[in-house]
C-alpha cells in the first residue's frame, strides 16, 4: 500500500479559485467532490493548491471508501485489508475522474472502489489460484446454500444447488473444491483427541512409497533400453498389456512354452543388468 502515502492531509485549508472554501467534515462527501473536483481540474498539475486540495478530498471522502469497503466484512477477510484496498479505490477514482464529462463523481468512485475490492478478492485472497470462473461458481455457492437451506428448511444437496444456479452437478462438486482452497490453514492449528493435543502436521501427511521406488525404476527404464527388441516386447505384452503366455504366443506366432522361457529369460537379463555395477549391452 506504498500508494497511500501521499494522502496526508494539508495542515492549511485551501481556498479554491473561485472562492468558496475547500470540502469540510461536516458536509456530504459527494455534494461537495463534484466542485472540488472542478476546482482541481482548472488548477495546474504542478501547483501546490491542487495536490493540497486533492489530499483534502481524499480525507473528507474517507467514509465513502470505509462505508463500501463495510459490504464485505462477512467476507473472512481483515477489515484493516478491505479497508486500504477500498481508500486505494478512491483515490484511483479522485485521479481518473474527469470533471468534463459531465458525469456525478458518485457515480464514477463506487464502481471504481468496488472493482478494486473486487480485485483483490480475485488476484489476493485466495491461498491457492483456481480460475475466475471457479471462484465466481464458489462465491455464489457460498451466498446460494443459506437462502435454499432455508426455503427447502434441510440443507440443499448438490442437485438442488445446481439447478438453482442453471450448472451442471459436476460444477457444483468444483465450486465446493474451490471454496476449500480458499484459505489455507496453519500446519500449527493444534487438535485434540483423547485428552491429547497435537498439531495438525503430526496428523497428516505419509511417506511416499514411489518415492523410495525411485532408484529401481530409474534402472529398470535404462534396462529396459539395451533389452533385445523382441524381449522388450513380450514383457510389454505381458506385464502392460496384461496378456497370458498363451495370447502372448498366438500374437507373436511361437508357442506358449516358448514365451515362458522367453520370459524367464528377459527378467534375469533385466535383473543382471540392474545390479551391474558397469551396465553394458545384453546379448541378442
Amino acid at each position: 500500500m506504498s500508494r497511500l502515502t501521499s494522502i496526508a492531509p494539508s495542515a492549511q485549508p485551501v481556498t479554491s479559485v473561485a472562492g468558496a472554501q475547500s470540502p469540510t467534515a461536516s458536509d456530504d462527501p459527494f455534494a461537495t467532490a463534484d466542485a472540488a473536483l472542478a476546482e482541481m481540474a482548472v488548477l495546474a498539475p504542478g501547483d501546490p493548491r491542487r495536490a493540497a486540495l486533492r489530499d483534502q478530498l481524499i480525507c473528507h471522502c474517507i467514509p465513502i471508501a470505509r462505508r463500501e469497503a463495510s459490504r464485505y466484512r462477512r467476507s473472512g477477510e481483515a477489515a484493516d485489508d478491505l479497508g486500504q484496498v477500498a481508500l486505494l479505490g478512491l483515490i484511483l477514482a479522485i485521479d481518473r475522474y474527469d470533471a468534463q464529462r459531465g458525469v456525478a463523481f458518485r457515480h464514477f468512485a463506487i464502481p471504481t472502489i468496488a472493482g478494486e475490492l473486487k480485485r483483490h478478492f480475485r488476484d489476493r485472497s485466495w491461498s491457492v489460484r483456481v480460475s475466475r470462473r471457479m471462484q465466481e461458481l464458489s462465491l455464489m455457492i457460498r451466498s446460494r446454500e443459506p437462502e435454499l437451506a432455508q426455503r427447502l428448511g434441510r440443507t440443499p444437496t448438490n442437485a438442488d444447488l445446481a439447478a438453482d444456479l442453471g450448472v451442471e452437478e459436476r460444477e457444483i462438486r468444483q465450486g465446493q473444491e474451490a471454496i476449500s482452497v480458499h484459505k489455507a490453514q496453519s500446519l500449527n492449528v493444534p487438535l485434540y483427541h483423547d485428552g491429547e493435543s497435537k498439531d495438525l502436521a503430526d496428523v497428516i501427511g505419509a511417506a511416499d512409497g514411489d518415492l523410495e521406488s525411485l532408484a529401481d525404476r530409474d534402472a529398470l527404464g535404462r534396462a529396459m533400453r539395451v533389452l533385445p527388441e523382441r524381449y522388450a516386447e513380450v514383457l510389454r505384452l505381458r506385464f502392460v498389456d496384461e496378456l497370458t503366455q498363451t495370447q502372448i504366443a498366438d500374437k507373436i506366432g511361437s508357442s506358449q512354452m516358448h514365451v515362458s522361457r522367453m520370459i524367464s529369460r528377459a527378467v534375469a537379463l533385466l535383473r543382471k543388468h540392474m545390479v551391474a555395477e558397469r551396465p553394458a549391452p545384453l546379448p541378442t
